[in-house]
């Protein structure tokens, strides 16, 4: 077991399920979209495979639309965007698009027919920070620091743990300032992640299974799922994360909640109806940008 033996363990309060949404008879995505206020600062996440593009150039605006390829992806995405960004995302990388005001960009597969595999994570950014200046932010997956322990290993692809941090964590440009770290364990294995007091914490579940005791897994089939973990606004706690009889492939999420009152439009995400107007007719004048379209 690896992880702090100081402080008590986080009940589970839910397992969400994660619905197949299928984009074409190739690509599809399980989503998880929960009750706001837990997950907040997260808005959803796709777990996807995709070996075909298949969404063209888009905007976003008021929020940050991140891409983190797992690295047992068969292949990458291509990114482009109105900053001028055309990249490769390979297998393991995480690509941050901090949408600020407003910014397009465009994602698909960079050899069709070989499998993109990861995550589309979809961050809020708080009000104070809907119309700063859009940004492109990345981490190559040969600079996550790895924390490998008995059983098993993670990787720090935002935040921190056990002191390593992600490189993303020196960027004064990232506003929105969370921990996500992709774990491994092997059958059976298990690791403690520190939560802060008051933060929200849940763990995205790739494959495998996912052992714990808490009557909320009771009779649940937790494939393609989301364990939510209980906020505690006095203390820090530890979120177990431990593997039943398959190896866990995973996602951990932490982050310390916006508390603002969220109105999606789309693409968009506001305080308010008047926030998505105004970002509609930004749209509409040309003001995010422009991107032709690649496939």
């Amino acid at each position: 077991m690896c992880g702090s033996e100081l402080h008590a363990l986080k009940k589970i309060t839910a397992v969400i399920d994660m619905p197949y949404h299928g984009f074409d008879q190739h690509s599809g995505a399980y989503m998880l979209r929960a009750n706001p206020a837990l997950i907040d600062p997260f808005i959803g996440i796709d777990s996807y495979t995709m070996p075909q593009p298949f969404f063209g150039p888009h905007p976003h605006a008021g929020m940050s639309a991140v891409s983190l390829m797992l690295p047992e992806a068969d292949g990458g995405f291509l990114n482009r965007d109105s900053l001028g960004d055309h990249s490769l995302i390979r297998p393991g990388d995480l690509h941050w698009t901090q949408a600020g005001r407003g910014m397009m960009h465009e994602e698909v597969p960079a050899e069709p027919g070989k499998a993109a595999r990861g995550m589309q994570i979809f961050v809020n950014l708080s009000r104070a920070h809907k119309q700063a200046e859009p940004a492109a932010l990345r981490v190559n997956h040969e600079d996550m620091p790895v924390v490998n322990f008995e059983g098993g290993h993670l990787r720090v692809v935002a935040g921190e743990f056990q002191g390593q941090s992600s490189c993303i964590s020196s960027d004064p440009r990232w506003l929105t300032r969370v921990n996500m770290l992709d774990v491994t364990l092997e059958p059976g294995a298990s690791v403690d992640i520190p939560v802060k007091a008051g933060d929200n914490a849940f763990f995205v579940i790739r494959s495998g299974t996912f052992l714990n005791h808490f009557e909320a897994l009771a009779g649940k089939d937790i494939a393609q799922s989301a364990i939510i973990f209980e906020a505690n606004d006095a203390l820090m706690q530890v979120a177990r994360l431990q593997a039943g009889g398959e190896k866990l492939r995973g996602v951990f999420f932490s982050g310390t909640p916006i508390n603002e009152p969220i109105y999606p439009g789309g693409p968009f995400m506001g305080n308010s109806a008047e926030d998505i107007v105004a970002y509609k007719r930004a749209f509409a004048a040309g003001q995010m940008g422009h991107l032709s379209k690649s496939f």
